[in-house]
Formats: C-alpha cells, structure tokens, sequence
C-alpha cells in the first residue's frame, strides 16, 4: 500500500476515533450524562421503559454531593457539585420526575465568556479579544447601537494585520526554499545511488551548507505555528461571544447586542440559513489553496527534476487543500459566526498573497545578491 493512501486512512480513522470519543462517560457530571437522563414527563406512558431511575442517574452522574433521597419511600432530591456546575435531580417512586443545572455546558465552546478575575491566563486573553470585540461593535463609542458583525469585521482585521509581520517572514522563507530547491535535487540526484554512509555524511554535510548558504533553519519554519494560539483563541470568541451577557464587558450594565447579518444572524447554529455563508468559505478556502499552489508551480518552474519523495509531498498537499476546504465549509454550517470570521480572514489573506507575490521578484533578486 502506497504512503499517501496510508496517510489518508490514518488521518480519517483519527478523525472518527475522536468524533467516537465524545460519547457519555459513567459516573461523571457532564452535559452528554446530564442530556441522558430523562424524566417522567419524557417518558409518557413507556416510563417503566425510558424513564431513568435512581440507579440509572448515579451510574450516569455518579454518588450525588448532597442527597436526601430514601430507599425505603423511593424518593428524594439529589445534588451534583462539580466546580461551578450543579445538577439537582428529583426522584419520585424511583423514577425522575424533574432535573435542573446550573453553569452546565456542553463544552467550552458553548460556554459564555466569563467576567471572573481568577480565570487563568488562556481564558483573559480570550476575554480581552471579546472585550475588544465588544467595543469595536460600536465604532468604540462613535455608534448608538452595537453592531456584532461590524465588531468581529474589526477584530478580524486587527489581528491578522499585527500578524502580519510573521506572515511576511514565513513567506520569506518559504521563497528561500523554493531558491534552493533546485541546488537541493541536485545533491539529492547526486547520492541517490549510493547507499554507504560516507557518502549520506557527505549528502548530510552539502545540505547543511546549502541551508546555511540560504539562511534556512528549523525554527524558521515554525514562522507560521506563532500564530496558532491567537487563531484558537479567536474560535473560541467567536463561537462563545454571542452566549455571552454583554453586561460582562460593561461594568455589570447589559447593553443590547444587535447580532442580524443579512439573512441569518451570527449566532445561528441552523444549517440552511448558513450554508450560502459555508459556501463561501469553501470558496474562499479553495482558491487561497489553489492560487498559492500556482505560485508554488511557477517558483519551480526552472526544476528539471523532481524526486519520489518531492512528487509525493505536492500529492499531499493537494490532498489537504481539499480535505482542509471540505472540513472548514462543514464546521461553518454549523455557526454563521465562524462562517463570517473565516470569510473575513480567508479574504484577507487572499489580499496578503498578492501583495507578496508582487514583491516576490524584488525579493528574488535581493536574495541573489546576497547568496
């Protein structure tokens, strides 16, 4: 079996394996348990069937915190403390009749935003981006009302532009080792033959110097993983925003939080009314993909020769323009915010590759000069 196909099995058993995960666990309070229990007034006339009894909640939830439940009468209330969250069950004849939660959520993607001091580092600077957010949403006071669309436009653009500069240095290097490819299957083309380990110390030694020679290093390459925290962060603001009480950004005061867009709003969850949005985004997505691929090709050009292993890594990447455009228009069914933000920062790069390739060729010049 080829690599690529083995890589691709590998990358879509992952991904089932971790959707599997994400069942209800027992003994644990947890929203996936808390969702399982179902009540007398659920059950209708098959309760004896589908109604959760006394031993069925604790297998779920576990030994209740607090309980005042009697065997003998078969009922009772239960309570679960777990953190900030309880679930307070009530029993009658052993069957729940009625259950509650409070600060229960499914995860932390469905969490609001917390206005708590003691929130650990991640979650003050999401709290800031929301803050941040939350002010633009008004022109920062210049506005009557608040605009979210017009905020998350504002928080999008502003940090890809103070992201800017490490894109600029990734795509530098990225220029570099499209320079020194042709050198590199040189080299790679002269040892290819020979197996003995003089001669791959010696292919190891003309490699080191060609990256020496270029100014290509490790850390160089990890340019673009600088950004990540700050992109995740951003997901989470995004997705968590609109469950959010704006009284958490005003001193307390709740200020109305006009979240319309077009034909939908941006806290929907509904796939019809966001899947022109999701089409967008895979749009969008593709030819960003697509375009620096172009690119890629045109670089290379000159090559004369492409290894096994160089053809193999283009055919992966291919792979991954699709896999990658496909799954972000899938998460964007699911929330028109998201859709919007990707929308935003997919344009958005689209804007920084062309301003790039335009000064490529100066670029390229420049570095030959240098080398």
């Amino acid at each position: 079996m080829k690599k690529s196909r083995i890589f691709k099995i590998a990358l879509l058993l992952t991904l089932f394996l971790g959707l599997a995960s994400c069942g209800t666990k027992t003994g644990v309070v947890s929203f996936a348990n808390y969702e399982s229990i179902v009540t007398v007034a659920e059950a209708g006339a098959n309760e004896d069937l589908t109604a959760t009894t006394y031993s069925g909640v604790v297998t779920l939830l576990g030994n209740p915190t607090e309980s005042t439940y009697d065997s003998v009468t078969e009922q009772g209330v239960m309570t679960w403390i777990s953190g900030e969250s309880t679930v307070t069950v009530l029993i009658i004849d052993d069957i729940v009749a009625s259950t509650y939660s409070t600060n229960l959520y499914q995860d932390i993607y469905h969490t609001p935003i917390s206005g708590a001091e003691d929130i650990g580092i991640w979650q003050t600077v999401i709290r800031w981006i929301a803050y941040y957010t939350f002010y633009a949403s008004s022109l920062f006071g210049i506005l009557q009302g608040h605009f979210y669309w017009l905020g998350l436009l504002i928080m999008t653009l502003t940090i890809r532009t103070l992201g800017w500069p490490i894109y600029a240095k990734s795509n530098d290097m990225t220029l570099k080792m499209q320079m020194m490819q042709p050198e590199q299957q040189r080299i790679q083309e002269k040892y290819k033959s020979r197996t003995d380990q003089a001669s791959q110390q010696r292919m190891q030694m003309e490699m080191m110097e060609l990256y020496k020679k270029y100014k290509v290093n490790f850390m160089g390459c990890l340019m673009p993983f600088l950004q990540m925290p700050i992109f995740i962060a951003m997901y989470q603001v995004v997705q968590r925003f609109p469950l959010t009480n704006t009284s958490v950004f005003n001193g307390g005061v709740t200020i109305p939080m006009n979240i319309d867009f077009l034909w939908t709003n941006l806290g929907s969850t509904d796939w019809l009314p966001n899947l022109p949005l999701a089409i967008i985004v895979g749009v969008t997505m593709w030819l960003s993909q697509y375009l620096a691929q172009l690119r890629t090709k045109k670089n290379q050009k000159n090559t004369r020769y492409q290894n096994a292993q160089a053809q193999q890594t283009q055919k992966t990447m291919q792979f991954m323009m699709y896999f990658m455009t496909a799954m972000m228009a899938w998460i964007a069914l699911g929330n028109a915010g998201i859709a919007f933000y990707w929308i935003i920062g997919n344009l958005y790069q689209l804007l920084q590759s062309y301003l790039g390739q335009r000064g490529m060729v100066t670029r390229q010049e420049e570095l030959r000069k240098r080398m």
